[in-house]
């Protein structure tokens, strides 16, 4: 799986009117990318107040990805983007799911929100870092039984001497992550840090619309 993750900035202004104009749009970019495409828009808590959004949409490989991109519905829909909100910025990222979905104890429950870790560290360490990420750290998070499932995505950059690892753990709604993030997540965030401090880490709390 590939992931095509457009991080947009709003003035907080225009936050609702672009939170009412988006559903269509991303759905217009869906249909560009085919039926095996599936997307999901977020609105990130910031601590600045700031109107944060996020389109996460779901491919089933980088040439699919790679076919939208050079399509001209694409543009197209860039085109209307930047009509419609000339002042709104647009960050576009992509990356690959690595060692499948893992589910949590609360499996079948709708999500609602996401608490998302990003890692940026030496790649150097990255091998490990996986290695000890997917087999000790997300089980032990996921049996906290706060979260319906968790994702990782390596992110494609352009400095290969670090390499950023995107999290999504997915949580039925927000009372979840705060509850998780009260009780046996900071112990966990702790651990982390203690085995890997070169890593850089940002958590963020998302809101599934």
């Amino acid at each position: 799986m590939v992931i095509h993750l457009v991080r947009i900035d709003v003035p907080s202004a225009r936050a609702e009117e672009f939170s009412r104009w988006q559903a269509s749009h991303v759905v217009e970019a869906v249909a560009a990318m085919g039926r095996s495409a599936i997307a999901a828009r977020a609105k990130v808590r910031g601590d600045d107040g700031s109107a944060r959004f996020h389109w996460f949409f779901e491919l089933p490989s980088l040439a699919a990805l790679e076919n939208y991109l050079i399509s001209r519905e694409r543009d197209d829909l860039a085109q209307a983007f930047t009509a419609a909100f000339p002042d709104v910025k647009a960050r576009l990222e992509f990356g690959e799911l690595e060692n499948g979905v893992r589910r949590g104890v609360r499996f079948g429950e709708e999500p609602k929100a996401a608490y998302v870790v990003e890692i940026t560290l030496p790649a150097s360490e990255s091998a490990n870092w996986a290695q000890w990420y997917d087999s000790e750290h997300i089980p032990a998070v996921l049996a906290a039984g706060a979260f319906v499932r968790a994702r990782r995505f390596e992110i494609h950059g352009d400095d290969e001497s670090k390499v950023h690892h995107l999290v999504v753990y997915d949580a039925i709604d927000e009372a979840a992550i705060e509850a998780y993030r009260a009780e046996g997540g900071k112990a966990l965030g702790e651990e982390h840090a203690t085995k890997f401090p070169a890593a850089e880490v940002k958590r963020s709390i998302w809101e599934w619309l």
